[in-house]
């Protein structure tokens, strides 16, 4: 399911993208209609439209209905010799699996519009998150990304960006009752795809392992996903199939909480010999479900299935577990774009878009076929 070659509609996007960022045409700068692109490269109208579509969405073009398209002209990009504007970007952390590439996005596209950006990492702790937030306010920062830590409550200090009219947008979690521009993954669309994947494939007792999802919004929409695909199939999910206590992974985490994830995961396949899938929330529980089944000496695929979320990039297609990725570039340049709209123009109103996750299949993952339709009933 992993692309090999680029598309059409990518070419065009990359080719005409390049002649923007190379200065080859200037802010305001018409492009031309659908029908024109589509001459001019010799493809179909519905391709260009495609290629003109994903530019404007990532904030390069602005789409004139009946007048053609134009480079877009709302950029902050500091006049030659000025000091370009700070956009503060706070995450909770980096992880192998998840948020290099969406960093990678994120500065790339703030360069493009002519900010430098500030990181800082909260390292999970909504008091850290706060001195971040007050370090980056006391030196003027133009605008804020913030990757919210997880807890029943936001952290206060976003609320008072919010409330002081400060260009912000959040990425993964958005404010509930309050309407913040954010970005986040279709994590519950994603739950259930991957658990659609498996009964697809015979699976029928599929289990579900997860760090503590009370109060994590992307852990419960995965579980809810989960638990969605499962009822639609006429499945009672048995709660002896769902472990949701074991250590979620870290950047720094210790020799001790690696240890516990991997000994939980063991317990539970052990105890658990109908299991034929594993639905891992994480992907370092994914890989440690790979250890221990290994360690069990349980086949993989051919003994139990295992899907899990993210990976490392580039995808080593050789080796790779099936897992549900997310689209981090696309994630951090449409959070670029809406917060260099609302720098531009402090009255733009708000605007939440989910990205949608799509599955990458690895060789971690086989067809299962069972005699019985209902197994929590049998």
């Amino acid at each position: 399911m992993v692309r090999e070659k680029e598309t059409l509609y990518e070419k065009i996007y990359q080719e005409i993208l390049g002649t923007i960022q190379h200065g080859q045409v200037a802010p305001g700068d018409r492009l031309g209609s659908e029908t024109e692109i589509a001459q001019r490269f010799g493809v179909s109208r519905i391709t260009s439209k495609r290629a003109l579509d994903q530019l404007a969405h990532d904030g390069y073009i602005v789409r004139r209905p009946g007048r053609g398209s134009y480079v877009r002209e709302e950029n902050a990009i500091a006049e030659e010799g000025e000091e370009a504007a700070l956009v503060a970007v706070v995450m909770p952390e980096l992880s192998p699996s998840y948020g290099v590439r969406l960093l990678a996005s994120l500065h790339y596209g703030l360069r493009q519009a002519g900010f430098d950006m500030m990181l800082g990492l909260s390292h999970g702790s909504q008091a850290v998150e706060s001195e971040e937030i007050d370090r980056f306010s006391r030196r003027s920062a133009a605008g804020f990304v913030i990757f919210p830590v997880n807890g029943e409550y936001h952290n206060a200090g976003i609320l008072r960006l919010h409330l002081d009219g400060v260009p912000l947008v959040l990425v993964d979690k958005p404010l509930a009752k309050i309407r913040v521009s954010a970005v986040w993954s279709e994590n519950e669309q994603a739950g259930f795809d991957a658990t659609q994947f498996l009964l697809d494939g015979g699976h029928r007792r599929i289990a579900f392992l997860s760090p503590p999802m009370a109060n994590t919004e992307t852990l419960e929409s995965r579980y809810a996903g989960y638990e969605r695909a499962m009822r639609e199939a006429d499945i009672t999910v048995d709660p002896k199939w769902v472990v949701d206590d074991l250590p979620s992974e870290h950047l720094e985490e210790d020799a001790n909480a690696e240890q516990r994830r991997y000994d939980g995961i063991v317990e539970f396949l052990k105890t658990r010999p109908g299991i034929s899938a594993v639905l891992a929330a994480e992907y370092r529980i994914g890989l440690d479900s790979l250890k221990a089944l290994r360690a069990l000496e349980v086949a993989c695929p051919e003994g139990v299935s295992v899907v899990t979320f993210d990976g490392p990039w580039p995808i080593d297609a050789s080796a790779q577990l099936t897992h549900m990725r997310q689209d981090e570039w696309t994630m951090g340049q449409t959070a670029v774009r809406l917060l260099v709209t609302q720098i531009a123009n402090r009255n733009t109103e708000a605007e939440q878009i989910a990205i949608p996750v799509r599955l990458v299949e690895g060789v971690t993952t086989r067809p299962l076929i069972y005699r019985d339709v209902n197994p929590a009933k049998s």
